[in-house]
């Protein structure tokens, strides 16, 4: 039997909203519903597995690990986005982490499953390419901030991610909505515990953030760009 909420929310996201209702039906169908809790891996490098995942509940972290063992942040991955797209492009195989940050609900499909998609539904193969292009673009990106920015502007960076804040968002405060620990954020950023508990401590002393019940707060936005745009 069908699930319409299920295939409601399916058809909601960006990748499958231009399919018909009787295609999302016997997709519905073939997309198992993953729980995944927090803090738990989703995939890793070298492992085949599911070749797509779309987040229906929670929160994903993207990242790598350097050859030196420090890891990279390539992206945060919002409710009704999709992630492990890469893996079609290797045979099944991810070239990176992906770790719950909150409880998820994931919905994953299989690389058969993607190609009888692609094959029937042009229009979802180029909103794929699209989504593999931006993805591409993204992580250069990042490794350019690893390379060329100090740990405060990536700080910076990251804490903008996390709090959703927009280019034209100006004001504040906007609290994380999940608590991380020093460690967790040095981790995303590619530094050390000690280092990022150094760096928060200024900003906020400079009126940046201030920590609150174990969350972090947000206060100045244009501050933070700033900080985030320095190399």
């Amino acid at each position: 039997m069908m699930d319409p909420e299920k295939a409601d929310d399916l058809k909601a996201t960006a990748l499958f909203q231009d399919l018909r209702d009787d295609e999302v039906a016997v997709l519905e169908h073939r997309i198992p519903t993953i729980n995944v809790p927090a803090g738990r891996l989703i995939y890793s490098p070298e492992e085949p597995g599911a070749a797509l995942f779309i987040l229906k509940a929670g929160r994903v972290r993207l990242y790598r690990i350097s050859p030196e063992g420090k890891s990279l942040t390539l992206g945060i991955v919002e409710p009704g986005g999709v992630f492990g797209e890469m893996a079609l492009l290797s045979q099944g195989i991810h070239d990176s982490f992906a770790e719950a940050l909150e409880d998820c609900t994931i919905w994953s499909l299989s690389a058969r499953d993607v190609q009888d998609v692609l094959l029937a539904n042009p229009q979802i193969a180029r909103r794929l390419l699209g989504l593999i292009g931006e993805r591409l673009t993204i992580t250069e990106r990042k490794l350019e901030d690893f390379a060329f920015k100090r740990v405060p502007a990536r700080l910076a960076t990251l804490l903008l991610e996390l709090g959703r804040v927009t280019a034209e968002q100006q004001d504040g405060p906007v609290t994380l909505r999940a608590r991380y620990t020093h460690q967790q954020l040095a981790e995303m950023v590619g530094s050390y515990r000690e280092t990022v508990t150094k760096i928060l401590n200024e900003f906020r002393q400079e009126g940046l953030i201030q920590v609150e019940r174990g969350r972090i707060q947000l206060l100045d936005l244009a501050g933070l760009r700033r900080k985030a745009s320095r190399s």
